[in-house]
């Protein structure tokens, strides 16, 4: 059992994903008597730029985003990054070796299955058309499309990506899917290695990225798969921005190689989680719905990260073994 009196915890969440006080919210629940005694004791920060040397005898890190302290934490037991991917802590390389990260795989899948369902309702039924009209009173016609029997393919059938293929099936689509192994997943009707990405492009009439950064997925979209797409498909990108070359896309969009596309996820990192300033020319491309980042964030995030954090905490409390413990970052990594 874990004997940390106080036990210091820190949350830092990155502007634009609701207030740590929701966490500490969690936790209080969670302990109540030990924060009450002082035995846990909370500190919070919006952004991480408030930060002081104050912080540094800190066990354990809640975080949206890097913190750059974590390095001079001498007492740092543990770190959970609030979203599915971790990416950016390799990147960083800064967390020291005995320290595991946690996170949590498909932890956004239900959202972000939710907003892919509505950015491909939204560009076939035309929705975005019908509100402009409504807006200067033009009571006008316009014909939509129909998912059903619309191939949906999803590159990288991970938590997320099986969350959208289980909601594509109530729309009696066609979900194929790869992945790095071939095997049966509910809800799939073909799968695809990861090399054979080409091959699910091809065939689908939405392209749905799902699959996080790797140097294999880096602007895996480029000119040659946008070519590779049907003039009548759409591309969906609520993964990371990095998977798709823009200038690629407005190409795309600009000559009709394809239908349209919907993109959450930008280009730009700060502020994060990612950002399209207003002179950037997708904004006046044809066909293109652009949303601020948003399709994992909703009423439940705090709810659903925060109480594996709480768990965890609790397991931590009770020298149980950690859950989720990201992969390649685990303790004693080498």
């Amino acid at each position: 059992m874990a004997s940390f009196n106080p036990l210091n915890i820190l949350v830092v969440l990155q502007p634009g994903l609701g207030l740590p006080d929701e966490y500490e919210t969690l936790i209080k629940e969670r302990f109540p008597d030990k924060v009450a005694s002082g035995e846990i004791r909370i500190r919070l920060s919006q952004n991480g730029a408030d930060l002081s040397d104050d912080v540094l005898d800190t066990h354990i890190i809640g975080t949206g985003m890097i913190v750059d302290k974590i390095p001079e934490m001498k007492n740092l037991q543990w770190v959970m990054t609030f979203s599915a991917g971790y990416e950016h802590f390799l990147k960083w390389d800064k967390i020291p070796k005995h320290v595991p990260l946690l996170n949590l795989p498909g932890g956004s899948g239900i959202p972000v299955a939710e907003f892919t369902l509505g950015l491909m309702l939204n560009l076939s039924k035309k929705y975005n058309q019908i509100w402009d009209n409504q807006k200067e009173k033009k009571f006008i016609r316009v014909r939509g499309e129909e998912l059903y029997g619309k191939t949906l393919g999803i590159i990288g059938l991970g938590g997320i990506g099986r969350q959208i293929a289980k909601r594509a099936k109530a729309f009696d689509m066609r979900v194929i899917g790869t992945d790095i192994v071939i095997i049966d997943i509910p809800d799939v009707d073909e799968m695809f290695l990861n090399s054979q990405v080409d091959e699910v492009i091809k065939q689908s009439d939405f392209v749905v990225l799902s699959c996080p950064e790797t140097p294999e997925t880096l602007g895996m979209m480029n000119e040659e798969r946008f070519k590779l797409m049907k003039k009548t498909a759409y591309l969906i990108n609520c993964a990371r921005g990095s998977l798709i070359i823009k200038e690629d896309l407005l190409k795309a969009l600009k000559e009709g190689w394809i239908a349209g596309a919907a993109n959450d996820t930008q280009w730009i990192k700060n502020p994060l989680p990612s950002y399209l300033p207003p002179e950037d020319e997708l904004w006046d491309a044809k066909n293109v719905l652009i949303t601020p980042h948003i399709s994992s964030w909703t009423d439940m995030y705090a709810k659903r990260f925060g109480g594996v954090f709480a768990d965890n905490i609790d397991r931590f409390l009770k020298g149980e073994p950690l859950t989720n413990v990201a992969p390649g970052l685990e303790a004693n990594r080498s």
